[in-house]
């Protein structure tokens, strides 16, 4: 199983599609209940995620799970990695953890990260995290910072548009340091899944981009919810691909999606490149400008 739970919206509203707001905890457990039924095996969360780290520990069965969690932006902090680290552990209730990650790959970047990489060594040392990760959004990130220090798993943007961390270059990477590869924002916010005519204006000049992708899924005879899961699931270097949900009826959805994509032919190379799309202002949500 590649599925992976995010859980951003768990603890904020979150998402340009999201009209439901943040989870319930009544519905957080569902959703968990049903995750685990499903066979997903592991769970990924922040700090900076609002009430979602305290959300998880309040689910009764989350030893059934691993857990990645995310440090924040340490060059904004007063408090140390370790403080941040136990915060977490309080609110999780959940150790060791799969994975610490550097949530803002520029701090491995900055003048400090060495000595920010060895405050989360000593947590690996200490038994807190199994491995030491990071979260990025540039393939310079990700080279100069595997260049620099042992990473052991990588959360990276990956969908039909964004495939820039599939070039070979990267693969090479994953596969000479043994890298775990998480890929994160599969639907791009949801719009992936939505009608054109529905997404905010800002969208209508990256309309070939769309067109191109809803083009494909009639040529497979295919929801667009499928089309998005089968990608990650035929490229072997993911190993696994995050979504978030509002609801156990989206999970149950997606799971339903999940299925379907292990029966679609294999996509060509020919086909994925068509859908390859290099404007940062789609594919990087932080540049989007949405009233």
């Amino acid at each position: 199983m590649k599925l992976a739970l995010g859980t951003v919206q768990f603890g904020l509203n979150y998402g340009v599609t999201n009209t439901q707001g943040q989870v319930l905890q009544s519905e957080v457990n569902s959703i968990l209940d049903l995750a685990k039924q499903a066979n997903i095996k592991l769970l990924d969360t922040a700090s900076a995620y609002g009430e979602s780290e305290s959300a998880l520990g309040k689910y009764s069965g989350l030893v059934d799970f691993n857990l990645v969690t995310k440090i924040p932006k340490m060059e904004q902090e007063s408090r140390t990695i370790a403080q941040i680290a136990k915060q977490s552990l309080s609110k999780v209730h959940h150790q060791p953890l799969h994975a610490i990650l550097f949530h803002d790959a520029n701090d491995l970047l900055s003048p400090n990260a060495d000595y920010f990489f060895s405050q989360v060594q000593k947590l690996k040392n200490d038994g807190i995290c199994k491995k030491i990760g990071v979260s990025v959004y540039t393939l310079e990130q990700m080279f100069a910072i595997t260049e620099r220090y042992p990473i052991e798993l990588i959360q990276i943007p990956f969908n039909c548009f964004d495939q820039r961390f599939a070039e070979r270059a990267c693969q090479n990477i994953y596969k000479r340091y043994n890298i775990e590869v998480h890929a994160r924002s599969l639907f791009l916010q949801g719009t992936l899944l939505c009608k054109q005519y529905d997404l905010p204006s800002y969208f209508t000049q990256f309309k070939p981009a769309y067109d191109n992708f809803h083009e494909l899924c009639e040529a497979l005879n295919c929801q667009p919810m499928t089309l998005a899961l089968a990608i990650p699931q035929q490229l072997e270097f993911i190993d696994h691909a995050i979504l978030g949900v509002c609801s156990a009826l989206q999970l149950k959805q997606i799971l339903q999606s999940y299925s379907a994509s292990q029966q679609l032919v294999k996509l060509s190379t020919e086909q994925l490149k068509k859908l390859q799309f290099e404007d940062l202002r789609l594919i990087n949500p932080a540049n989007w400008s949405i009233e």
